[in-house]
């Protein structure tokens, strides 16, 4: 592959991550949607080991929660193109949410530190997730969200 293409496959890559926190952040659920193929796998980062999969799931982690004011600050993202069509990447992830108001300024319940390990592949000739592994590294404030282990039709196993 050459540098060319390569640097065009990670810029294209590294926009990802910062799209789906702008999404996220926006409650643009059907944006963050079209940012992951038709089958990837999404774990959260509070709830690693429970992987949802593909879009319509993964859409309705984001669309069926209570609304929140949250923003993710979104650092360090590294990108490695593996193939014309693959690619993967870590970076890290500041969140800060309000659960209780929505309306901006508020406080935040909890600064929150963890990443993602992503994995990128070329659909129709756009750039999107095919993997997003989140982990939880640190915390600061508030209390880590403990959430259920959510059922395998939600995970869209069924």
């Amino acid at each position: 592959m050459d540098a060319a293409t390569r640097l065009l496959i990670e810029h294209e890559c590294g926009k990802l991550p910062l799209l789906f926190a702008k999404y996220a952040d926006d409650g643009d659920h059907a944006a963050l949607r079209e940012l992951f193929t038709a089958d990837a796998t999404y774990d959260r980062p509070f709830q690693p080991g429970y992987p949802f999969h593909g879009q319509d799931a993964i859409q309705a982690i984001f669309r069926d929660r209570p609304p929140i004011l949250v923003r993710h600050l979104v650092t360090n993202v590294l990108v490695e193109a593996i193939s014309a069509t693959e690619a993967r990447g870590t970076n890290y992830v500041v969140m800060m949410s309000n659960h209780a108001q929505i309306e901006p300024p508020q406080s935040a319940n909890g600064i929150f530190v963890g990443g993602f390990e992503d994995e990128y592949r070329l659909v129709d000739g756009a750039w999107r997730f095919a993997s997003r592994k989140g982990h939880l590294a640190l915390h600061e404030g508030g209390t880590i969200p403990s959430f259920p282990p959510p059922t395998d039709e939600a995970r869209g196993l069924k």
